[in-house]
């Protein structure tokens, strides 16, 4: 028959032995096949049997399949019969019952992994035991073979696409073709891991499942361009790899003959063939992967009762619902939804077991996002509100909030100081280093700025510069010619911070203003004139020269951006005249001192570089607050600090140091500090660290009651040891009295101990003053220091 119809064959004909099939699209186009069929029967002098003959069919049952436009499925006969297939008792029936629905394995996804445990007891060396193992592979087998996809027939005009995986159970493929926006399965292969493989790499079994698959559909891919997804990445340069064990260039020389485009496919979109490669017992799959025991899938059917929403669904299910079992399916006791060909476990209400799966998909599998949590759940688990509660887990997440830089915009929006009445009111001062030293011994800078007029004083100072010598020069230099400010703005510098310019500052009745900590934008406007001055030091200065006094000259003639006319002419009163001016007719207004006139042209021109500043002010809050938000922590609030606020730990590189510190709490909020609020937060002693930080340093903690099982946020040690966080209170232990007229011991010190990264106050710890001092010294000098201070009580036991 092959020879007779040999240019037709794969075309429109078909044939089996004596069984011929002819295809067409259409009614006209199927007479004329047919009358050439006929012709050549006719012409070797073949006759047909009319009564098993079947003309103009739209289906037809062909080698136990059923062939229709939607492609092909099993004969419904030979599906009711493994359905009702009785239990086998004796390795005969057992054969008998694995090659029935072998003949149908294509239809069904993982077959050899779900009939594993029953082709073992085909074997010589495996005695007779029928056990759970068996009972539940018998039942999946049974229903996998009910509810079977309808496959496509394989078009020769369009490329085939093929899909492979491999785990520690097996091997799975699919062979499709596009169909429309979708792929259609034309057929699906699965292959038990093979002992000897089981230690392999993943590579090499990632490999194997490629080989395995393109030998098993050698006639569909031989001689043919078609596209070869997989999901392990290294897959895509097999053919160019150097260095190879003998097994796999065995492979490679085969894979080498077929001519293919491999494509990296992320697992998490590879889910048909990843289903194909696992086990087929899906309670036992969480059981091997989650490392669960048979006391889960007890809680989950027990769980189940108490959940009214699946209880009603599990009633419906058992009242053969039609609707609640296209949707829904029973498996031993463990409900699943079908979703796209995807079988997800539903998980009752139970905050332990829906706990334990959230930290399986985002604890255990890196502590990635939630798009990728979501993922993770979405290919295994489903509960009504289980993509609200993955965010939830995932914000709360102390590990993740703790080690994840921010990608959201600062907190703390731009709130400048208000503008000062008039000149020399309000002062900006820093201290900016050269890095050159003159041959006077001078290096760092004085830079004094008046907020209103912008005028500025440049000092030369030495490196090692004492408090009682920059209030000297501060006096010198802008006291004795301009007067005593009412408010200075400054840095964290020691000279600003110390207890000789405090006093300084309130004997002269000055206010002192410092920014916090590492937040340098506080004092703006000093630190803009450093860079101001840098540019001109790099055209004037020379090494031993020292020109300030030319560069502060040059500074406050000219015209600033902010009011629009020069320091000087604020300052001053008028513009400093300069050689170019000489040259010039005189065209500018001129008023004598002390006159009316002059007054109001003054006042005037103060009104005029208000007005400018007002609109310069408006335009760098509008600019700088389109990459900020609004900062909102109130008092007892805990929030995170930045770990580059902090000093870092001995021996940890930077980079896997902690992006925060703490949890810690919020005690006051400094609406009034410079650039934005800053909070005063409760660090710990012992970290010797301004406790003042601005709200763009700050990040805030979130925390849920909702996930009490949840398992251990606390960072792996270093050394096996955990850190103290601080001391958070003490009380005294009565000692025995002696006997006899000895004078009393003193009573012993306890001290309470809060854990690093311990937040609740459950966990803390009481250690003795002897065992604190071993371990912690420093810690307890702070907490002790404080205590002469005055500002922790003691409690009393």
């Amino acid at each position: 028959m092959n020879r007779i119809f040999h240019d037709y064959l794969d075309k429109f004909v078909i044939v089996y032995l004596d069984d011929i099939l002819i295809c067409s699209k259409t009614v006209e186009e199927h007479l004329a096949h047919l009358d050439k069929v006929l012709s050549l029967l006719r012409q070797h002098k073949f006759k047909i049997n009319g009564e098993k003959c079947e003309f103009g069919r739209t289906r037809v049952l062909y080698l136990g399949h059923e062939i229709s436009a939607e492609g092909l499925k099993p004969d419904n006969a030979k599906v009711a019969s493994i359905r009702d297939w009785p239990c086998p008792q004796s390795v005969t029936e057992m054969t008998s019952f694995l090659g029935m629905t072998g003949y149908y394995r294509t239809f069904v996804k993982n077959y050899s992994i779900m009939a594993a445990p029953l082709t073992d007891l085909t074997r010589l060396d495996t005695p007779w035991e029928w056990t759970d193992e068996c009972e539940a592979a018998f039942r999946h087998l049974k229903h996998a073979s009910t509810l079977y996809e309808v496959l496509k027939l394989p078009d020769p005009d369009k490329s085939f696409i093929v899909t492979t995986d491999a785990s520690q159970y097996g091997i799975g493929a699919v062979l499709a073709q596009q169909e429309g926006p979708k792929l259609r399965p034309v057929e699906y292969m699965s292959k038990k891991m093979p002992s000897q493989k089981l230690a392999k790499s993943t590579y090499e079994k990632e490999l194997y499942a490629v080989y395995k698959a393109l030998t098993h559909w050698r006639h569909y891919l031989l001689g043919r361009f078609f596209i070869l997804r997989t999901d392990h990445q290294t897959l895509r340069w097999m053919r160019t790899q150097s260095v190879l064990s003998d097994a796999l260039k065995r492979w490679i020389e085969v894979i080498e003959q077929y001519d293919f485009d491999p494509q990296y496919l992320k697992g998490e979109y590879n889910k048909v063939v990843d289903a194909l490669s696992r086990k087929p017992d899906f309670s036992g799959a969480l059981m091997i992967e989650f490392d669960l025991t048979n006391n889960v899938t007890q809680s989950l059917v027990e769980a189940y009762r108490e959940d009214q929403f699946m209880s009603e669904i599990i009633r419906r299910l058992q009242a053969k619902d039609k609707k609640t079992s296209t949707e829904f399916e029973l498996v031993n006791g463990l409900l699943f939804l079908e979703k796209a060909g995807n079988k997800q476990l539903c998980v009752p209400n139970s905050e332990s077991l829906r706990s334990l799966f959230l930290g399986e998909c985002h604890d255990a599998t890196g502590h990635f996002g939630y798009k990728r949590t979501a993922a993770n759940l979405l290919q295994r688990f489903w509960w009504p509100t289980m993509m609200r509660d993955a965010q939830l887990y995932v914000e709360t997440c102390q590990v993740c909030q703790r080690d994840k830089p921010c990608t959201q915009a600062p907190l703390g929006l731009l709130k400048p100081l208000p503008i000062p009445k008039r000149p020399g009111e309000s002062l900006s001062m820093d201290f900016m280093d050269t890095l050159i030293t003159s041959k006077s011994g001078m290096r760092h800078i004085f830079v004094i700025v008046d907020r209103f007029s912008k005028y500025a004083g440049l000092v030369a100072m030495p490196k090692t510069t004492r408090t009682e010598y920059v209030i000297r020069m501060f006096k010198e230099n802008w006291v004795r010619d301009f007067g005593l400010p009412k408010s200075i703005i400054s840095g964290r510098d020691v000279r600003f911070t110390s207890e000789l310019w405090k006093a300084a500052a309130a004997e002269q009745g000055t206010q002192l203003q410092t920014t916090s900590g590492n937040h340098p934008e506080a004092n703006g406007q000093a630190e803009q004139l450093n860079r101001t001055v840098q540019h001109l030091l790099r055209h004037y200065i020379k090494p031993n020269q020292e020109k300030l006094a030319l560069i502060a000259s040059l500074y406050n003639n000219a015209v600033h951006s902010a009011t629009r006319v020069s320091p000087n002419s604020l300052l001053l009163t008028f513009k400093p005249r300069l050689p170019l001016d000489f040259l010039l007719p005189e065209n500018q207004w001129t008023a004598a001192p002390g006159t009316l006139e002059f007054a109001y042209h003054y006042e005037q021109k103060m009104q005029q570089a208000v007005e400018q500043m007002q609109k310069a002010q408006a335009a760098m809050i509008e600019s700088a607050n389109k990459h900020r938000r609004e900062s909102s922590f109130q008092v007892g609030d805990k929030v995170w600090v930045k770990s580059s606020e902090l000093g870092q730990e001995h021996g940890i590189s930077r980079k896997l140091m902690p992006q925060y510190f703490g949890p810690w709490e919020v005690l006051d909020i400094v609406e009034t500090d410079p650039d934005g609020p800053s909070y005063v937060i409760r660090i710990p002693g012992h970290l010797q660290t301004y406790p003042i930080f601005h709200a763009s340093k700050l990040a805030p903690f979130k925390e849920t009651d909702e996930f009490p099982f949840r398992r251990s946020m606390l960072p792996p040690t270093m050394d096996g040891e955990v850190d103290i966080d601080d001391i958070v209170d003490h009380r005294e232990l009565p000692a025995q009295r002696p006997a006899g007229r000895g004078r009393p011991p003193k009573p012993k010190l306890q001290y309470r101990v809060r854990l690093g990264h311990h937040t609740d106050p459950k966990e803390d710890h009481w250690f003795t003053r002897e065992e604190l001092m071993q371990a912690a010294p420093q810690v307890v000098a702070d907490y002790e220091k404080s205590l002469q201070k005055g500002k922790r009580p003691m409690i009393e036991d």
